[in-house]
């Protein structure tokens, strides 16, 4: 036991020793300043800062020349640059310019298509209205031919008559031979009341008066048997009361013949101008008859 003892103890005082001795150089090395060592210390070798510094000292070393050189070179570059973007923004412009003037000219091309179609619509309307006019001329040429046509038979056969007129010529020969004042009193008298006297192989004029008889103004007609060797001038006319008017009674050569003129005659009922037109409304005249008979020896 005693020996164990010993040795227990023995090895604490060579811990503690130990303990000792190790602290005191630990603290001996602190207190040391760094630039008084005496152990020389490596170097650290740091391959990238080497490069760094030799790339840095090649910069120094270079002339200043090509550092310009550079700069010029970058400089031209960044203007190169720049005149691309430019180039790139007048050429867009370019494209939205064009873009622009072809929606103008297909704006002004639809504008011009409509205005060319206005145009043959109106060119259509005219060709429409100068054929209407053609039309019409056409039409009224037509009814001149045909009045034109009509005219000449009326003068190749002025002596034909149609039946229903020599039947009221006959009808009122009769009347005026029996009554030569007819059913009613004449409002006009003529004078001389007849026969008239011509030769046939001369021509020549005879004048017959007219006289109103009436109280109130009177038209009246003159009909003629035959129209081709006689003619009377006027036919028509209007007489106040106690008026008198000369009618001109013309025969031309012709053969012996008879005829004789009847006065048809009524009150005036309308305007003086168009006695014609009055006469073709008249159905029963309110004077009798007046005949004048002449004769081509």
């Amino acid at each position: 036991m005693a020996f164990d003892t010993l040795l227990l103890f023995g090895c604490l005082i060579i811990s503690c020793f130990w303990i000792t001795v190790c602290g005191g150089k630990k603290k001996k090395n602190q207190k040391k300043p760094p630039g008084k060592s005496t152990e020389t210390a490596k170097p650290l070798v740091v391959p990238n800062a080497e490069k760094s510094k030799k790339s840095a000292k090649s910069n120094v070393d270079k002339p200043k020349s090509e550092m310009k050189d550079e700069k010029k070179e970058a400089d031209k570059s960044k203007k190169s640059e720049k005149k691309d973007e430019e180039k790139k923004d007048e050429e867009e412009k370019k494209e939205k310019e064009k873009e622009d003037e072809n929606e103008k000219k297909d704006e002004k091309g639809s504008e011009m298509k409509k205005d060319v179609s206005k145009v043959d619509d109106k060119k259509d309307e005219e060709k429409d209205e100068d054929k209407k006019e053609e039309d019409k001329k056409e039409d009224k040429k037509e009814e001149k031919k045909e009045e034109k046509k009509e005219e000449k038979k009326e003068e190749k056969k002025p002596d034909e008559k149609k039946p229903e007129d020599k039947k009221e010529e006959k009808k009122e020969d009769k009347a005026s031979d029996e009554n030569p004042g007819g059913p009613e009193k004449p409002h006009i008298s003529a004078d001389p009341p007849g026969p008239l006297i011509f030769k046939a192989d001369q021509s020549a004029q005879a004048k017959v008066t007219l006289k109103n008889i009436h109280d109130k103004k009177v038209m009246f007609k003159l009909k003629l048997s035959d129209n081709v060797a006689f003619q009377v001038n006027p036919v028509f006319g209007v007489l106040e009361p106690g008026k008198t008017i000369d009618v001109a009674v013309t025969h031309r050569k012709s053969a012996p013949k008879e005829g004789k003129m009847v006065i048809v005659n009524t009150v005036l009922t309308g305007d003086e101008k168009k006695v014609a037109e009055l006469f073709k409304q008249v159905t029963k005249p309110t004077g009798g008859l007046v005949t004048v008979k002449w004769v081509a020896k």
